[in-house]
């Protein structure tokens, strides 16, 4: 045991007590000594870094059910030589498709016969064979396209011209997106819920209620990509992953082995020269993968029938909103696109995208659209 003098003692409390006060507290209250807050460091926040964007060439050659990865804007990108070998399913025969793409300084020409690189035919919408077999364009198809489309500052609808063939695109497969429909609603029509192609005075130029074909799948019959022939030339009336990936999910990370980090590919051009691009884009927001989403709509009250006309609108308790295009209206903001189902991704490029949703693709173009997307009905000579 050891002890201390007082001296020492004395000495030693006023060390004690001088320590206490110097805390803020006392030698007797030992418990009011404040502890200070620690500091919080917030974590820092870092912003998705932007992949790469994915421009590396799409191979040359045979591209018989093959999905492309390029997603450059310019069509002078895709210049080569393609063909594929596919099967006609219905008829159980081989169709040879090719398509050729040229550029100069200021356009490309896609010269194709309007055949897939794909099969046709398969896992119709209606259980039953298309109207006509699937045939090659003996003359095919000679489409030019802008290399550097202009906005203008109105939108160009893509617009039914009689005996005419009115083009929203043409695919890098060769076959042209054909967003048209001559379907259409009239109560003489013998078909269920009165919907088909009628004669020229039903279903004409000045039909009050033409069908979207891709939302009519009990009447009009469509392939496994949205594909059908009529009088031999196969086009298509809406989306399909004929040439780039399609998941299930709304979302997916860039880490997918299913679409490539910067989004999904160019797979066509339309008639102003802006590309076409499957259904994904990089969204820099969230950093993830998105399927882009239209902003078109239906609305919800009962069809009013259009002044002058001599049908009376069907109902919406027996046709639902959304099998007709009438149904339909462009809402701003409502989705991730405009009213010509495009946008600029994160790589500063304007282009249009799939939509498993109306529009499905282009209806309208903001650029300047070719001439050449209008072609007279011979343009198509089947083999």
């Amino acid at each position: 045991m050891i002890f201390l003098s007082t001296k020492k003692a004395v000495l030693v409390c006023i060390a004690i007590i001088f320590m206490v006060s110097a805390c803020g507290g006392s030698a007797t209250s030992p418990e009011a000594i404040i502890v200070p807050e620690p500091i919080v460091v917030p974590t820092p926040i870092i912003d998705p870094v932007l992949p790469d964007n994915n421009i590396t060439k799409n191979i040359e050659g045979d591209i018989s059910y093959l999905r492309l990865t390029n997603r450059h804007p310019d069509c002078a990108e895709y210049v080569g030589n393609y063909l594929a070998n596919i099967v006609d399913v219905q008829n159980n025969v081989l169709l040879d498709s090719y398509l050729t793409v040229t550029a100069n300084s200021t356009h490309c020409i896609f010269s194709s016969n309007n055949v897939p690189n794909h099969n046709v035919g398969g896992n119709t919408t209606t259980g039953k064979d298309f109207a006509s077999a699937v045939k090659g364009n003996t003359k095919a198809y000679l489409l030019t396209i802008p290399r550097f489309p202009v906005p203008q500052s109105v939108a160009t609808y893509v617009q039914k011209q009689a005996g005419m063939l009115t083009l929203n695109g043409i695919l890098l497969n060769g076959v042209d997106l054909d967003m048209d429909s001559a379907f259409c609603y009239h109560p003489d029509i013998n078909t269920p819920l009165n919907i088909g192609l009628g004669t020229r005075t039903q279903c004409g130029l000045n039909a009050d209620w033409y069908a979207v074909p891709a939302n009519n799948t009990e009447t009009v019959t469509l392939d496994e990509f949205s594909g059908h022939a009529f009088d031999g030339r196969y086009h298509y009336h809406g989306d399909n992953d004929g040439l780039s990936h399609l998941a299930v999910e709304g979302t997916l990370l860039p880490t997918t082995d299913e679409v490539d980090p910067s989004g999904s590919p160019v797979v066509g051009f339309a008639p102003d020269g802006y590309p076409i691009y499957g259904h994904y884009f990089y969204d820099a927001g969230t950093g993830e993968l998105r399927k882009a989403k239209s902003s078109w709509t239906t609305y919800s009250d009962e069809r009013v029938t259009p002044q002058g006309s001599s049908i009376d609108a069907p109902s919406i308790n027996t046709h639902i909103r959304g099998l007709f295009v009438e149904d339909w209206f462009y809402q701003a903001g409502l989705g991730d696109l405009d009213e010509c189902n495009g946008m600029t991704d994160a790589y500063g490029n304007y282009g249009y995208y799939y939509t498993e949703t109306y529009p499905f693709g282009p209806l309208c173009v903001k650029g300047q659209p070719d001439a050449s997307f209008t072609l007279d009905s011979s343009a198509f000579v089947g083999e």
